[in-house]
């Protein structure tokens, strides 16, 4: 295929041609592996995924893998994800699932094959509808949430870290510790290992330090200028800020005049016979006030309900 490309190059490009010369591929993405990298926890062990190369996160020059890492958890999706594999979900499988939905709500526009109109709903994301190797129950359908993650030395490299159903309860008790002090998971860095107390891959979170600011004026850029990739990461728009925040602020409405008044039409006045005189009434004593009694008791006594 090289030599076929021999007789194009930029010294014998036509006049025509001249100073309209571009360098960059175009069709790149026909040959594109990955999006975004993503973090594996296969046996409890880090590895990258970046397409199709693996690379395992060492602790140092050794080789030897890293028991834990440290990161800035960049933004987050605050919704539970789902994803369902009809032959079963490997980790670090990089194959497309089945059925996947990124709000806990609905199956995803583009899902494989959707398993139901709302995920409530579906079989497979139903109690028992899946039974362990050990012969416990679970679910189909993978309960997860999607973190954007960043190396403190490299925060401009977001990578999708997917915290499994059996470390979420500890990741929402990370939460509660960070929100009680009023700080966001991207202020501080985090330090993300394993529990060794349990047989399958589950997360423990610790934070070790406050982000400094440069790191936190990086922080966010990232979260500006890297938007296209943390919503492909997260699964949502602009997960860390209301999208309120977004819109132009609208003028209110002019007020409609009030239409005039139409002039009322002049009453149309009927002779009436002349009323027959009669005898005027006897008129009524006039009721007391409270001031002519001794005594509130008393003027109420006297109160005439038949009036």
């Amino acid at each position: 295929m090289a030599n076929d490309m021999v007789a194009i190059t930029a010294s014998k490009l036509p006049a025509h041609l001249a100073g309209k010369v571009k360098t960059n591929n175009v069709f790149a993405s026909a040959v594109s592996v990955g999006g975004f990298p993503v973090i594996s926890i296969k046996g409890k062990v880090f590895h990258i995924q970046r397409g199709d190369e693996r690379t395992l996160v060492t602790k140092d020059d050794s080789g030897d893998p890293s028991a834990s890492l440290e990161a800035v958890i960049v933004a987050v999706n605050p919704n539970k994800s789902k994803v369902y594999y009809d032959s079963g979900y490997e980790e670090g499988s990089v194959a497309k699932p089945t059925c996947y939905s990124n709000d806990g709500i609905q199956p995803a526009a583009d899902a494989e094959n959707p398993q139901a109109n709302k995920c409530a709903a579906c079989p497979n994301n139903m109690w028992g509808s899946r039974i362990t190797d050990n012969g416990g129950k679970g679910k189909a359908c993978g309960d997860s949430m999607r973190l954007a993650i960043a190396s403190p030395d490299q925060l401009n490299d977001p990578m999708l870290l997917r915290v499994p159903a059996a470390s979420l309860k500890t990741l929402g008790q990370y939460g509660q510790q960070l929100a009680k002090r009023g700080v966001e998971p991207h202020h501080v860095v985090t330090k993300i290992g394993f529990d060794y107390n349990v047989a399958h891959p589950a997360l423990t979170f610790k934070a070790v330090r406050f982000v400094d600011e440069a790191e936190l004026g990086e922080i966010e850029s990232v979260l500006l200028e890297e938007d296209e990739t943390i919503t492909q990461i997260t699964g949502i728009a602009n997960p860390n800020t209301p999208e309120i925040e977004h819109k132009a602020a609208e003028p209110a409405p002019a007020p409609k005049p009030k239409p005039k008044p139409k002039p009322a039409p002049e009453p149309v006045v009927e002779a009436k016979p002349e009323p027959v005189a009669e005898a005027a009434p006897e008129p009524k004593p006039e009721p007391a006030k409270v001031d002519d009694y001794d005594s509130i008791d008393e003027a109420l006594d006297n109160l005439d309900f038949d009036d």
